[in-house]
């Protein structure tokens, strides 16, 4: 294929954001890598640098000129927030491309849609509902290979690697034996990243030598700097004054964003800056209802966010936002994540960041000896160059997650690491038997998440506890739907524990397709059945005290595992 034929498409889908296109090096690289048949490409390249055009403009092209040299392109994030904004990228990108005809759709295991099972020429959907529906775990009847067959010819982009890192090293322990798995059934796979550590790039070249005959993957890291403003990064000692944060950003240059690591402290910090700075203040986390997320991350699509607005937020900023502030405050993180907190300042002009170094703020959030050595090779300097040159950032990460580092991470999961690795890898050699569809453990994640339904009134509260019955549009359901991240397989959040005649409850909704829309009906069981329930992928009936909302502003399910009372 001609190179010139994707710069060609690099440069209208760029163009038709507004944008200058930039002609990094390392994207050629990656095209002649995909053209000449490396079944595995690894790409590693600073934020803000293009990674989504670069790996994605083989296929874009080929559905403009009408041909086919991939069944389709499935993109796998982390999130659905991610993948929905993804989707909407790529049906832009498309269509300003001229392949306005190619189909996208998006597939996460949700609970109301009719499922497509990766369907389309483009299939967007999470690592997790990929991996589920790949394995036939999770499958359209009894249509076991359907989704295997679909992927095995397609275009496999794996992007936010370093989203999956958990506190025990789990998934990205298995996300190579995935990818070799993907690879032996006829994937082409793209692992795209900017900060993928040396040990996890070790890994999957060992996996991948073992089902491509001793072959090595091509690894492109880029040596472009992105076209970006400079940043200037300042390091300050103790933990981010929530009280000092109106000072702190008075007078700084705007859009600025706050970063903290948990929900109740980017609460706090909201309330704080609403207080000085009126409704300049936005706040964006993973326990607000969709319709509230959809509306906050929608104010950087287009021509990006409002000069004046101030962001407040959890980790959720930390990918797929096309974010571009002037003025960072941040706490401190392992640094792989807050390399990528520092790339949403400066994308576009210069900019200034604040980290605040108090290992505290990090405590139960990220794993303490990940910190600790964060602490020990980060200064103000070299974060300020690891936005922008992929060296420095991999000095960085590779400072952090070291081999020995990792081990230890994940000390104690080994037995479970290892049947599920083998169980992956075994699969292209059984998948014509039925218990090779059986999930042997965790896929990808240790924890689970729960979606829980935000009744819209007293009355509806009611009659949803009571086992009546309520008719919903999917919109609603969308935009109403809260979901808690919770780790463990253990008892039920508070948040979907309510009191019926002086005993507690779990209320799973049951729901059926009506003329627009769907009936929902409460079912209520106890606490107890709520892991099984779990599992079955149940949606939940929200607790309406937990969600909490001050003068008309949504601040979510703030503390979802502590009573009311508390």
């Amino acid at each position: 294929m001609s190179l010139q034929e994707y710069w060609g498409v690099v440069e209208r889908v760029v163009s038709s954001r507004n944008r200058r296109p930039v002609r990094y090096s390392y994207f050629e690289d990656v095209w002649r890598a995909v053209d000449e048949g490396h079944r595995l490409v690894v790409v590693r390249a600073p934020t803000g640098c293009g990674k989504t055009e670069a790996a994605t403009a083989p296929f874009i092209s080929d559905a403009a000129k009408g041909s086919r040299r991939w069944v389709s392109l499935v993109y796998a994030l982390p999130t659905r927030s991610l993948a929905s904004a993804m989707l909407r990228r790529l049906s832009r990108s498309l269509a300003a491309a001229g392949a306005e005809w190619t189909t996208a759709t998006l597939s996460y295991g949700g609970l109301w849609e009719a499922r497509p099972y990766l369907e389309g020429d483009v299939a967007v959907t999470t690592y997790d509902t990929l991996l589920h529906q790949f394995y036939g775990v999770v499958s359209p009847g009894y249509h076991l290979l359907l989704p295997a067959a679909k992927v095995s010819g397609s275009l496999v982009v794996l992007d936010e690697t370093h989203l999956l890192q958990d506190a025990h090293w789990y998934a990205p322990s298995l996300l190579p034996a995935h990818v070799a798995s993907l690879v032996s059934l006829g994937a082409q796979v793209l692992v795209v990243g900017a900060t993928v550590p040396e040990v996890l790039l070790e890994e999957l070249r060992r996996e991948y030598r073992l089902v491509s005959r001793g072959e090595e993957p091509a690894v492109v890291d880029a040596a472009d700097e992105p076209a970006r403003g400079r940043l200037d990064v300042e390091l300050r000692g103790g933990g981010m004054p929530v009280e000092g944060l109106c000072s702190l950003l008075e007078g700084a240059p705007r859009p600025a964003l706050v970063v903290v690591n948990k929900v109740e402290k980017a609460v706090e910090a909201y309330r704080a800056l609403r207080s000085c700075l009126g409704g300049s203040v936005a706040l964006l986390h993973s326990r607000l209802r969709g319709g509230v997320r959809a509306r906050v991350e929608g104010l950087f699509e287009g021509d990006g966010a409002p000069g004046d607005l101030v962001l407040v937020a959890t980790q959720v900023v930390e990918a797929g936002l096309d974010l571009d502030v002037r003025f960072l405050v941040t706490e401190v993180s392992p640094v792989d994540s807050l390399i990528q907190r520092l790339g949403r300042c400066a994308r576009r002009s210069d900019g200034h960041a604040v980290v605040f170094l108090d290992e505290e703020a990090a405590r139960n959030v990220y794993p303490r000896e990940l910190v600790e050595r964060t602490l020990g090779v980060v200064d103000a300097q070299s974060l300020a160059e690891s936005v922008r040159r992929l060296s420095v950032a991999r000095e960085l990460v590779d400072g952090v997650y070291a081999a020995e580092v990792v081990e230890r991470l994940r000390k104690g999961w080994e037995r479970a690491l290892s049947e599920v690795k083998g169980w992956a890898l075994r699969f292209p050699r059984s998948l014509l038997h039925k218990e090779a569809h059986r999930e042997p453990g965790p896929l990808l994640r240790l924890g689970y998440e729960v979606a829980c339904y935000l009744p819209g009134s007293a009355g509806e509260y009611e009659a949803l506890l009571g086992g009546g019955e309520t008719a919903v549009s999917l919109e609603r359901l969308r935009d109403y739907t809260v979901r808690l991240s919770v780790e463990g397989r253990g008892e039920a959040p508070a948040a979907v524990v309510h009191e019926v005649g002086g005993r507690e409850v779990v209320v799973a909704l049951e729901y059926k397709r009506v003329d627009g829309g769907l009936a929902l009906r409460g079912r209520r069981m106890e606490p107890r059945a709520f892991p099984r329930a779990v599992e079955s992928g149940e949606l939940f009936l929200l607790n309406p005290a937990f969600y909490l909302s001050e003068g008309g502003d949504e601040l979510g399910v703030v503390r979802p595992w502590r009573s009311r009372s508390a």
